[in-house]
């Protein structure tokens, strides 16, 4: 059994995006830098477009540095950054003897030491133990600054920094800074964030950015009806559209989120329903669609965080639709209102549902829907 090999091939609907992305690079390359602020959902492309941009510039001599957050970086402070200067250094060692002067490393301490700990706090170092803590942080601030501006003199520079969302906020206050001096010099930042998970600080730095007209905004949409088709020819190496009764079963599921339409196909070749036969693919009438295990698991560990009444809520929604009313649920849950939108505020907090209306609410993703229905047995739904 042939099973698919994943992502894409190629990138399906997102010419304008890379334009844009590629005309960014090629002005950093003349000395022109700027910011680039990529978002969408979860599964959007958002990595993928990044991956093409960074291959782009490495065409183009302009060294690419990476740096991600995850989710325990909300609480550690310069956390992107520390990945910035790992991946700079091991990619260019020949970058290291710029930065590592006893006044970064100081000022980097304790974040700094575990990442080179050879490097220890100098004897008569000019920092004092007393000065404010602000002020070391811009003396920092201006010292990374200082750096990445002189590196990017020897080569132009694309800084790459993945799931702001997660990002803890000196770093965005960095990040910030950085994108001020960057028009200045051949400084390219390309940074994203999901949309939906926009927290408080970086809702302020992307305000801050907004205001100051720092950044070239470009938000992710689904992919269209006819970029979907295409991209399931892609994935399967179909030379003309084919497979009508499959794209047709798919696309109301991935709703034209990338990632989730890859996941989707990896499930039905793993599960025997999508088998390749020569050139041809064969597959299987299609009855409940195989969920994929990635996106299943995600479903299942936000369901198990929420309260006994929003679990309750969520299972009587998964069955009565991908949309329904308030008002049914307030007669089949027999809740007080307060209760009931109590218990909505939690499912639209966890990502789970959004609100269309004063009375219409939905599940974010039909995936959503479909994992948490296909939980209960046939009697209970």
């Amino acid at each position: 059994m042939q099973i698919l090999a994943l992502p894409c091939p190629v990138l399906i609907g997102r010419a304008n995006d890379l334009a844009t992305l590629h005309l960014l690079v090629d002005q950093a390359a003349k000395g022109q830098g700027g910011v680039a602020l990529i978002s969408g959902d979860a599964g959007i492309g958002k990595t993928r477009l990044i991956a093409e941009t960074t291959a782009y510039a490495a065409s183009h001599n302009v060294l690419h540095v990476q740096g991600n957050c995850f989710p325990a970086d909300v609480a550690s402070p310069y956390a992107p950054v520390l990945d910035l200067l790992r991946f700079l250094f091991e990619q260019y060692p020949w970058t290291r003897p710029f930065v590592l002067t006893p006044q970064v490393v100081e000022a980097f301490q304790p974040w700094f030491s575990h990442l080179f700990p050879e490097h220890t706090i100098p004897s008569g170092s000019p920092f004092s133990a007393h000065q404010s803590a602000l002020r070391e942080k811009r003396q920092l601030f201006e010292m990374i600054s200082q750096f990445l501006t002189a590196l990017s003199a020897q080569h132009p520079l694309l800084l790459v920094v993945e799931d702001l969302h997660w990002s803890d906020e000196t770093s965005l206050e960095l990040l910030h800074f950085l994108a001020r001096r960057s028009r200045t010099c051949a400084l390219l930042l390309v940074l994203s964030y999901r949309s939906e998970e926009v927290n408080a600080g970086l809702r302020d730095v992307l305000a801050q950015m907004d205001r100051e007209r720092l950044a070239q905004e470009l938000h992710l949409s689904p992919l269209l009806p006819t970029e979907v088709e295409a991209m399931v020819q892609a994935c399967l190496s179909l030379p003309r559209p084919g497979l009508p009764e499959l794209f047709y079963a798919i696309y109301p599921l991935s709703e034209g989120n990338p990632f989730f339409l890859e996941e989707l196909l990896k499930a039905l070749t793993t599960a025997g329903e999508l088998v390749a036969s020569g050139e041809r693919w064969l597959y299987k009438p299609l009855g409940i669609m195989h969920l994929p295990r990635s996106v299943r698991a995600a479903v299942e560990l936000r369901v198990a965080l929420l309260s006994e009444q929003a679990r309750e809520v969520v299972t009587l929604a998964a069955v009565a639709g991908r949309r329904f009313d308030f008002t049914l649920l307030l007669h089949l849950t027999r809740a007080q209102e307060s209760v009931l939108l109590q218990a909505l505020k939690e499912l639209i907090a966890a990502q789970l549902v959004v609100e269309e209306s004063a009375e219409q609410f939905a599940f974010r993703h039909a995936l959503i829907r479909q994992t948490v229905s296909t939980q209960l047995l046939a009697r209970e739904r």
